[in-house]
């Protein structure tokens, strides 16, 4: 693993410390990519000719998944292996939710979506008491933090212990630092 990743996930890890404010991006990253994916699945870019029998359209969430593949699996490749199946997923369920008999679709995302957002803030705000790290690199909040979600799943499931261990003991250190 690189340094890199390591620094950001300590950087992550610094303003996710509090356990119900883990708890509530654990649920809600997953819905917000998600939303965001069914959000962008309308949108066709061009019909793929796979064989005689076999026709689909490649969308805007078919691009947005494979980037987050490929750059999940160039930062850490067995991490990036676990997101891989989960990932094409959502995706598959994002395509699919358009041909629900469901109603006001987009009302159905877009609420889920803003109140998945509302709830971190409100994880950041009374739990955690820092503001969300997104403030500091939105690029960070955008594309890596789900990773450092799908991070904090395997952790959470005894993968990568020692990996883990050296993590949450720069990110003790880093929360002292910034509280002095």
């Amino acid at each position: 693993m690189s340094e890199t990743l390591k620094k950001e996930l300590v950087f992550y890890g610094s303003y996710h410390s509090d356990a119900i404010n883990k708890l509530i991006h654990a649920v809600c990253v997953p819905l917000i990519m998600w939303t965001g994916m069914a959000m962008l699945a309308p949108f066709h870019l061009t019909t793929v000719n796979l064989s005689p029998e076999f026709t689909t359209q490649l969308t805007v969430a078919h691009i947005a998944t494979a980037v987050y593949i490929l750059y999940y699996l160039y930062l850490h490749p067995a991490v990036g292996c676990i997101t891989l199946p989960i990932l094409a997923g959502m995706d598959y369920s994002a395509h699919v939710y358009w041909n629900t008999e469901l109603e006001n679709k987009w009302l159905v995302l877009v609420g889920i979506h803003v109140i998945s957002w509302i709830a971190q803030f409100i994880g950041h705000g009374k739990f955690e008491g820092r503001r969300p790290a997104l403030f500091d690199s939105l690029m960070q909040a955008v594309l890596t933090a789900p990773f450092f979600v799908f991070f904090e799943y395997c952790f959470f499931f005894g993968l990568f212990h020692d990996l883990h261990m050296e993590i949450q003991r720069e990110v003790y250190k880093e929360i002292n630092r910034k509280s002095l």
